[in-house]
């Protein structure tokens, strides 16, 4: 399938990627006017709860405000795309996701960004492992029985996720992939609406983040029946890692924020002091990991090495899967 990047020419552009262009001067004042942070999701999921934490948290720190906004559709394409056509003047950030950076270059050909060349780092904000849930009659007896009901009749039961190449579109490939499991993907535009319609019944499972799934467990519609991290979440004590039965499967989603690449270095140097200031202050820590989330600061150059990890790793399972759109 098309792949944006050769290996070669991926290698040298993950070096010069974050300055390829020369920057935009700085404002004088800076900032004078709120500051948009882009977050390519529908409201209701862990890329909203990251966005909003992250925009009430570093606003104070900037001596401004920070307006978190949703541009949610295509997988978070539309609002990356958004983002990565900003003006580069400090006045926009966004989240940046292992779907939107470094997996949909893979599966979508006619991105309107590039991952390594059209965004600068700000840091890493924290990684979330994934829940999957099932109705109660596909859950009854565990992951195991749900895997072997799955195993006897592929393609006969659904999944939904956030949309096709989301975050937990590629959990749920992942896990499907190291099962061997056969099963029919039904794409919605954020995790908050896919988790509306499996507690309606209209999908058989589903696999989302802690923020979006802990709400549908609350009256007993869906059940959740694993987690991807190696061991088991605070939240759900009795719900088995799936690496308990898949021994070494983990996949995390993870969100980190970015700004256009020719954002002045002097504003990106205090975009990335907020954030960094933000991710030490208790109340956030507390936020995030009440939903489930693991806070992980990182320099904006550890974040880029890991952005450059995670697009290596995640464009295999691309190829070796054979992941498109519409499964």
């Amino acid at each position: 399938m098309p792949i944006t990047h050769t290996r070669r020419a991926l290698a040298g552009t993950l070096l010069a990627a974050p300055a390829v262009t020369q920057p935009a001067s700085a404002q004088p004042g800076w900032p004078r006017r709120p500051i948009n942070l882009m977050i390519p999701a529908a409201p209701g999921g862990a890329t909203d709860l990251m966005g909003r934490v992250m925009a009430q948290a570093m606003g104070p720190a900037l001596g401004g405000t920070v307006v978190a906004e949703n541009r949610s559709g295509a997988a978070g394409a539309v609002g990356t795309e958004q983002l990565a056509l900003a003006a580069p003047d400090g006045y926009s950030i966004g989240i940046g996701m292992i779907g939107t950076i470094a997996v949909n270059p893979h599966v979508y050909p006619r991105l309107r960004y590039d991952t390594m060349r059209d965004f600068a780092p700000i840091g890493l904000v924290a990684k979330v492992p994934m829940v999957l849930l099932a109705k109660p009659e596909l859950a009854a007896g565990g992951l195991r029985a749900f895997m072997d009901r799955v195993r006897a009749a592929p393609d006969a039961f659904t999944y939904g996720s956030a949309g096709a190449g989301s975050n937990v579109h590629i959990g749920m490939a992942s896990f499907l992939d190291a099962s061997g499991l056969k099963m029919v993907h039904v794409p919605y535009r954020g995790s908050g609406p896919m988790a509306l319609d499996l507690v309606a019944g209209n999908i058989d499972s589903g696999m989302t983040g802690p923020p979006a799934a802990l709400p549908a467990l609350r009256d007993g519609r869906v059940v959740a029946i694993g987690v991807t991290s190696r061991h088991r979440l605070a939240q759900l004590p009795d719900v088995p890692a799936i690496a308990e039965v898949i021994p070494g499967f983990e996949a995390l989603q993870w969100y980190g924020l970015m700004a256009p690449i020719r954002t002045p270095p002097e504003i990106l140097a205090r975009l990335q002091a907020a954030a960094a200031q933000a991710l030490r202050e208790p109340e956030v820590l507390a936020r995030l990991t009440d939903e489930g989330a693991i806070p992980e600061p990182m320099t904006p150059e550890a974040f880029w090495g890991f952005v450059q990890e995670e697009w290596t790793r995640w464009g295999g399972m691309v190829r070796r899967t054979g992941l498109r759109p519409e499964n």
